[in-house]
């Protein structure tokens, strides 16, 4: 598969967002305003990095594309009232976002183990914070919990790091000659 050419997509498919929702607009399916162009760019934007990320191995790539992809996509489901969003449901929903793109960067970069540290840290802070929200945990519980023992995610995860770059230099990978 080919990474798609960013700079060649992006201009034709502002034109199919905009033309979609101008003819959403003229049809009565949709009265959409900026809003909903805004996220819909911002998620197409996330799902382009997020592909080219995947298919250039490229761990920047995929945390940010995953994560644009998903911003934009709660935004549309939130104007469309699919989705409801409070402020705590937004914190703990971005960082379990984070928590799944370093774990995407790990799937992306085997070698890379350390990176799972946070992902599941973060996913796990995160779904404790969404826990309460959603009445299945008391927060008098959980708040001192996440308070105490968040420090301990820093030391797992530079440990990790450590051990993961004590293994000496890693070996590149050269692209093989034409005659190979």
């Amino acid at each position: 598969m080919k990474a798609l050419p960013v700079r060649r997509f992006w201009f034709p498919a502002l034109l199919i967002v905009f033309g979609t929702a101008m003819l959403l607009a003229r049809l009565h399916v949709l009265q959409p305003g900026w809003a909903w162009l805004l996220f819909s760019v911002v998620a197409l934007w996330g799902a382009i990095r997020l592909y080219n990320g995947l298919v250039l191995a490229s761990r920047g790539g995929v945390f940010w594309g995953f994560f644009w992809l998903v911003v934009g996509g709660a935004g549309l489901l939130r104007l469309f009232d699919v989705l409801w969003l409070d402020p705590g449901t937004v914190v703990s929903g971005i960082l379990m976002v984070w928590g799944a793109g370093f774990i995407l960067m790990f799937l992306v970069s085997p070698r890379d183990w350390h990176l799972l540290v946070p992902g599941a840290f973060l996913l796990l802070v995160g779904g404790a914070i969404l826990s309460t929200e959603l009445g299945y945990a008391q927060t008098w519980v959980v708040a001192p919990v996440v308070n105490r023992w968040w420090p301990a995610g820093l030391v797992l995860f530079g440990a990790a790091m450590l051990l993961n770059h004590s293994r000496g230099p890693r070996a590149r990978r050269s692209a093989p000659s034409p005659g190979e």
